[in-house]
This record gives structure tokens, C-alpha cells and sequence, in this order.
């Protein structure tokens, strides 16, 4: 049975929510933590607009490789 697409209106506030999710973990300083809390923002936001394949495959390569350290605190290019 296909899987119908959601409403756009549920698409953005699914959208908005994930943002607002991302933006609250901006102010820790708890790395490999936060890293961890972003994934799961993110694989949720894939399973909720009917990515749940690609959220799978993402999930395998965190379990593969499930410490991640930050190489920099900040980016090396000027924003």
C-alpha cells in the first residue's frame, strides 16, 4: 500500500519543530552529546515526512561509529 504524503500545513510544523529542537541544543557545550541529541532531531524529522529508510541507513552508520569528537570547536573557514 503507498504511503500517502502528509499535508503540507503538518510538514511545516513539523519543520519548525525540528528547528526550534536544533536551536536549543545550539547553547550546550556538551559535544559528543549534543552531536548525539542532534541525530536523533534529525532521524525523527526523517521518519516523520516519510524518510524512514533514509533515517535507518543514518542510524546503522551511528552504530558503527558512535563516538563522535569534534575535529574543531569552530569551523576553520570564516562565516
Amino acid at each position: 500500500m503507498p504511503v500517502l504524503p502528509k499535508p503540507q500545513f503538518e510538514h511545516t510544523v513539523i519543520k519548525h519543530d525540528t528547528i526550534a529542537k536544533l536551536k536549543s541544543l545550539q547553547p550546550s557545550n556538551d559535544g559528543c552529546n549534543v552531536h548525539g541529541s542532534a541525530e536523533t532531531v534529525i532521524c525523527d524529522f526523517l521518519d516523520a515526512v516519510g524518510y524512514e529508510e533514509i533515517a535507518r541507513e543514518f542510524r546503522k552508520v551511528h552504530e558503527m561509529y558512535p563516538v563522535v569528537v569534534p575535529r574543531y570547536s569552530r569551523p576553520s573557514w570564516r562565516s
